[in-house]
């Protein structure tokens, strides 16, 4: 299983799509601020509507991007002529809506709590300081840069879960498939992600626990929690499954 066709693409239309929907809330706040500005004119309730509607976008994209993942690895792999079955296929889907609500719900929150803190923090200077004071201020707590980061990061985890979905549908025809680590092997890769490349699910913890400092531990915890990539914000890893000979498995393990 490859990386997803057009990824760069696909991360692009993620962040345009993010960042329309920014740009929209980050009007709505600067309206509500008022004139004089006040941060307690934004009330709790509008952090929430706020929270909700970039909730119902990220899951929206994401769960495209886990079923164009799951279904791209499923025609690379399955054996000709074969398919999977309608309550396999089902289980598959449902488990790629479940991932995608789940994965959504904690980046909202997530971005939306920062934004609000950035904001609480800053509260002095909207209301002191100058009209371009204010916008950067609204561009550091709902601005591009943030989307692009969540763009990134969070194709890389959709992308995580559709290949980790694949694997319901290619249970029943007994491959031995083996998932390993792939970087973008260019200078852009991270000491963190550099030595997991092409190790197996295996060797991850071992990997990461040899690496010098504090950033193997936790990148340990990402990769628990997200079953492979990503690793970090940024992260533009993937998963490569394949079926391998058990002799090739384990002399590359």
């Amino acid at each position: 299983m490859s990386e997803l066709a057009n990824r760069m693409g696909v991360e692009a239309d993620f962040a345009r799509r993010l960042s329309r929907l920014t740009s929209k809330q980050r009007r709505e706040l600067r309206e509500m601020l008022g004139d004089p500005p006040d941060i307690r004119n934004v009330s709790e309730a509008d952090w929430n509507r706020w929270e909700e509607e970039r909730r119902r976008e990220l899951a929206l994209i994401l769960l495209a991007i886990i079923l164009a993942t799951l279904n791209q690895h499923a025609e690379e792999l399955l054996p000709p002529g074969q398919q999977p079955s309608d309550e396999t296929r089902t289980q598959a889907y449902r488990q790629a809506l479940l991932r995608a609500q789940a994965i959504a719900a904690d980046s909202a929150r997530s971005s939306i709590q920062s934004a609000k803190e950035i904001v609480i923090a800053s509260g002095e200077l909207i209301r002191t300081g100058t009209a371009a004071d204010i916008e950067g201020v609204l561009a550091s707590a709902l601005g591009p840069d943030r989307d692009a980061v969540t763009a990134a990061t969070t194709t890389t985890l959709a992308q995580t879960e559709g290949t980790n979905a694949t694997q319901l549908l290619l249970a029943a025809f007994a491959l031995n498939l083996v998932t390993r680590w792939q970087t973008e092997k260019d200078g852009k890769v991270c000491p963190i992600c550099r030595p997991l490349h092409g190790k197996a699910v295996d060797l991850w913890d071992v990997v990461l626990q040899n690496l010098p400092g504090p950033g193997g531990g936790r990148a340990i915890d990402e990769i628990i929690r997200n079953g492979g990539p990503p690793a970090h914000p940024n992260c533009r890893c993937y998963l490569l499954t394949k079926a391998e000979p058990t002799a090739i498995r384990n002399r590359v393990l």
